[in-house]
Order: C-alpha cells, then structure tokens, then sequence
C-alpha cells in the first residue's frame, strides 16, 4: 500500500487536496486542520456550503475514480494537512 502526506495553505478559493482512486482500489484521505475550520467539497465548495473540519479534527474519506476533493478557507490562509492511503497513493493532480 502506498502512502502520501502533504499539507496545503488553504485561502478562500477553493484549492484541489486529493483525487480518487479507482473502483477496485479507493484512496482513503484523512484531513486535520490544526489552525481554523475548513470546508471541503466538490470544486464550487464553499464556506458557506463545504462540509466543516473544525480545529484538530480528522476526517476520513474514500475517494474513487472520479472523485476530487476540493477545501477552502473562510478567512485567512489556514494549513491543512493531508494524508493519502492506497494503491498508487497521490495527493493532487500536479503530484
């Protein structure tokens, strides 16, 4: 299994943190923002509409094909850390 971590300045636009895997091999990405809320979503997420990841939580997802995770910031330029697990492990597109 392969592993990748990295950690991303967020602002508010929203920014690309981890694409899917595949049907037969997801990836599974865990978040932590250990400064500020954050929002995740599609690539229209939002403050407004993004599901939260408040101060020091985690959240865990399965990604597959298709699926890109999108995070953004109310205010400021807060980091978020990322950690990818799975087949061929990738934290973003550019990666």
């Amino acid at each position: 299994m392969a592993l990748k971590d990295d950690k991303f300045t967020l602002s508010t636009t929203a920014e690309l943190i981890a694409s899917g895997g595949s049907a037969q091999n997801p990836k599974t990405v865990l978040i932590r923002s250990p400064s500020a809320t954050i929002f995740v979503g599609g690539p229209t997420v939002t403050a407004a509409d993004g599901f939260p990841v408040g101060v020091n939580d985690t959240l865990s997802l399965d990604l597959r094909s298709g699926d890109d995770l999108y995070a953004i910031a109310s205010a400021g330029t807060p980091t978020v850390n990322v950690l990818i697990t799975g087949s061929n492990a990738r934290v973003s597109t550019g990666d």
